[in-house]
């Protein structure tokens, strides 16, 4: 679940099994060694060497995360932090659009929008004004090119008032472009 990016470093992994998996099962023959959750359960996670920093960080991360409320709280943020972006594409009169129509199946983490339908010039002049407030990294790469949606993620790291400065310029552009036009 993005333990990379909401808890800690990439290569790291948070697994959650249940006890009687461990216990009372045996892998199959072709599971290799590092996925078979006994062996690792038995030798009290030192079968393969751990990722000492990852470990690490991510328990930094925790007892952040604990201290600012725990994982009620950051639901919380998650919500006001998404919400705060798609309400601005919700209330946009299709300026802004995004293919998750069905409001229960919007990611908390990651809002993919567009700018007047994928329009290269709005999307460029959106991007330039965002880069000009040090807000970046909404257009991504894919194996395909760049498709028209842009992307704001709100991972554990960012918070509400990043969310807030993204929606207020959203609104802010959507005013000044549309005026301009």
């Amino acid at each position: 679940a993005c333990a990379p990016k909401n808890i800690g470093h990439a290569g790291l992994t948070v697994v959650i099994i249940r006890r009687d998996l461990i216990t009372e099962r045996t892998a199959q023959a072709t599971c290799p060694g590092v996925l078979n959750w006994r062996t690792t359960c038995e030798s009290g996670g030192m079968w393969n060497t751990p990722p000492t920093f990852n470990i690490y960080t991510t328990g930094k991360v925790m007892d952040w995360m604990i201290a600012e409320g725990g994982i009620d709280e950051m639901e919380s943020r998650a919500i006001r932090k998404s919400n705060a972006v798609m309400d601005v594409v919700d209330e946009s009169g299709g300026f802004y659009n995004t293919p998750c129509q069905v409001k229960a199946d919007r990611s908390r983490m990651n809002v993919p929008f567009d700018v007047c339908g994928g329009d290269e010039k709005a999307t460029e002049a959106f991007l330039i004004g965002a880069y000009e407030l040090n807000m970046v990294g909404f257009r991504t790469k894919t194996p395909f090119g760049y498709g028209k949606y842009l992307r704001a993620s709100f991972y554990t790291g960012t918070n509400v008032e990043q969310a807030d400065t993204l929606a207020a310029y959203m609104r802010q552009f959507q005013a000044e472009y549309q005026e301009n036009i």
